[in-house]
């Protein structure tokens, strides 16, 4: 379980009605080829403050 501190959340409108949040980790290691820089939501959401909520609970699955 991550920790949410551990993270910087961008949200952002994808188009009117539609918003989503990606994920970025605080902490910069070498970065390898295979290596993932960001996660999205998977989901469109009403309002950023959804989006918001989606991304800390995405952050604690991990």
């Amino acid at each position: 379980m991550a920790n949410v501190s551990e993270f910087s959340i961008v949200t952002y409108l994808r188009k009117p009605g539609y918003w989503r949040a990606a994920i970025f980790p605080k902490a910069r290691t070498v970065i390898r080829r295979d290596t993932v820089l960001s996660v999205v939501t998977p989901d469109d959401f009403a309002s950023e403050a959804e989006a918001q909520l989606a991304a800390e609970k995405l952050i604690r699955k991990l």
